[in-house]
């Protein structure tokens, strides 16, 4: 799937926009642009010395020759400056000019870097902030590489943009136009020649722009496949190895890498190619400068050390060209991978619902109108004509093959989704009614896919708004869960910390972890996907010992794979293609001999 969007025709806007988080550090900014300004003020004052520098050892420094001298000799007798003054003045001013160049280029750099670091900080915090935000079907579209690729390696496009871009831009425009200011002073007629080579490298810089940005685009997503194939290889480490997919693996990475590399040699050369253009321009200007500067009764009123720091300074201007041309590649990439960023950020929310509230205590009664649910407009139905009342504190137990739409129904339920007709009904209000928080602090979920973070045993089980519980209260969620006996073996107990994922727990003891996370959160609705698939059987008995004594006055929904777990259950629904086939008891269902009979005559018999 191509995920490139369209280019827009200008980035004007979306740099706008970038540049727009700097506004609360204006005065460090401001501080950093007056640095910038004082290193380029320097830069051209220390060409235009050397008109003293050589007319010193040469002519002498006279008033009425050199544009320098005609300012500064007045002030001597006869308008002449002596030797030996010129001898210690001019070094002087040339080390002074040295220091407050050097002094306004770190004032300039380290005002942008603090900036931009600050920029970066805040942008990279709304990103992060807006994916917890996000609907769950952008998580459909997107697989999380793509998401970490643009925290990671977009975010730090942008800080291309702001810091080298943004240092190179405003140090050197200073710069070039400072040069420009001071030709333009010493000899107006020759310098127009630069003007009349500027629409042309402005035309170049435009059309090559357009490719920059649109080639930095299939770099970030490139950029991206290379993350999403080397996060499935290290996940999935253990397979790739069991069954020798290290060859496949390596093919695939090999692939997008070579992709990425492929379309950044493409930007290397658009890049490479422009800048050459414009240097040979900016040649020509120079040369046409040198051959109207030799003809006859051009340069008669300058002095050989004006015409010397003339022609240094066109030169000189070749410089800050070619560094404005060159950072003109990175200001796009910034641009490309701001509109990544913004594309995100701008993305809606997932929706935060009503304002309801519901009637206290909340008692869980839950009631399926008439649900329907699809993925995608178009897409086939994956509920049809849901239809049910649960009782507050009944256990409610969902069987069916996989894909039958089990999960996609508490999902419904708990908002991962929302239904596209219908509605669901908790203690009587529509769920779409109620605040989105407020909905999820009444349910509790464990479900097949275990997450655990990187910290300790203690912190992910009082996890998020459970930070607060008492320690009295998360062990006691420990022991219900069966899960006492290991968290006393870990070496820190409560406090040890899991590493990645929990790896060093088996899937039984991660489960039972989650268990215990869903039951020190002592919601009025309770919700297990799975909640026991990773346990063996003396450990599923006990656990269910233990979820019995909670699904007391507890609404449930179970779904199960093992038939066995949900006997206790007070209504079974039996679900097939996205139906309801049946409903019942497990001793009225099997007395019908219908479809959740052979189910379970099929798992009896194996």
């Amino acid at each position: 799937m191509d995920n490139t969007p369209a280019v827009p025709q200008s980035g004007t806007k979306t740099y706008r926009r970038l540049l727009a988080y700097a506004l609360p550090h204006w005065p460090i900014f401001a501080l950093a642009v007056f640095g910038f300004l004082l290193f380029s003020t320097m830069n051209v004052s220390l060409i235009a010395v050397t008109e003293l520098l050589l007319d010193a050892v040469g002519s002498g420094i006279q008033e009425g020759r050199g544009f320098l001298a005609k300012w500064i000799a007045p002030y001597f007798p006869g308008g002449v400056m002596p030797q030996e003054t010129a001898r210690w003045l001019v070094p002087l001013a040339m080390l002074m000019i040295i220091a407050l160049r050097a002094v306004g280029n770190f004032v300039g750099s380290y005002g942008l870097a603090y900036v931009a670091r600050a920029v970066i900080h805040q942008l990279r915090t709304d990103l992060f902030r807006k994916i917890g935000q996000l609907p769950s079907a952008y998580f459909d579209r997107y697989t999380g590489a793509y998401l970490i690729s643009k925290v990671s390696y977009n975010v730090e496009q942008v800080t291309n943009s702001i810091t080298k871009a943004m240092k190179v831009m405003i140090r050197e425009s200073f710069t070039a136009i400072g040069l420009l200011t001071y030709l333009l002073l010493v000899n107006w007629k020759l310098t127009l020649t630069f003007f009349l080579f500027a629409p042309l490298i402005a035309f170049i810089v435009r059309i090559v722009g357009k490719r920059f940005r649109k080639l930095s685009h299939r770099i970030q997503n490139s950029m991206g496949d290379v993350t999403h194939v080397t996060q499935e290889a290290i996940n999935g480490y253990q397979v790739v190895r069991m069954y020798g997919g290290q060859v496949y693996e390596n093919a695939r990475f090999a692939s997008a890498s070579d992709n990425n590399r492929q379309q950044f040699m493409k930007l290397v050369v658009a890049n490479n190619g422009s800048v050459s253009i414009i240097q040979i321009l900016v040649g020509l200007a120079t040369a046409s400068i040198v051959w109207l500067a030799l003809a006859p009764g051009m340069v008669e009123a300058m002095t050989a050390g004006v015409f010397a720091s003339y022609i240094g300074a066109a030169a000189s201007l070749a410089k800050p060209v070619r560094s404005l041309s060159e950072v003109y590649a990175d200001i796009q990439k910034g641009i490309a991978a701001a509109e990544s960023i913004f594309e995100v950020l701008d993305s809606p929310r997932e929706p935060s619902g009503g304002v309801a509230r519901l009637p206290e205590p909340v008692r869980g009664a839950i009631t399926f109108e008439h649900v329907g649910f699809r993925y995608d407009e178009g897409a086939p139905a994956v509920l049809t004509d849901i239809d049910i009342d649960v009782a507050a504190g009944q256990t409610v137990a969902l069987v069916g093959a996989s894909g039958s739409g089990k999960s996609t129904l508490v999902s419904l339920l708990a908002r991962f989704y929302d239904p596209t007709s219908g509605r669901i009904l908790l203690d009587g209000v529509d769920t779409a009614d109620l605040p989105l928080e407020e909905l999820r602090r009444q349910i509790s979920m464990v479900s097949q896919n275990i997450v655990l973070f990187n910290d300790t045993v203690y912190n992910n089980i009082a996890y998020g708004e459970l930070a607060d519980s008492p320690r009295e209260a998360v062990e006691r969620a420990v022991r219900l869960a069966h899960a006492t006996d290991f968290v006393a073996e870990l070496p820190q107990g409560l406090d040890t910390v899991l590493g990645d994922n929990a790896q060093i727990l088996s899937g039984g003891q991660r489960q039972r972890l989650a268990i215990a996370r869903a039951l020190l959160k002592d919601a009025p609705v309770l919700i297990l996907d799975e909640a026991t698939s990773a346990l063996d059987n003396e450990s599923e008995r006990s656990i269910q010992a233990a979820l019995t004594e909670v699904m007391k006055d507890r609404t449930t929904f179970v779904i199960a794979h093992r038939l066995s777990t949900i006997e206790g259950a007070d209504r079974i629904l039996v679900m097939e293609q996205g139906r309801i086939v049946e409903s019942g008891d497990h001793q009225s269902l099997i007395e019908r001999g219908g479809r959740y009979a052979t189910l379970l005559q099929q798992q009896t018999a194996g």
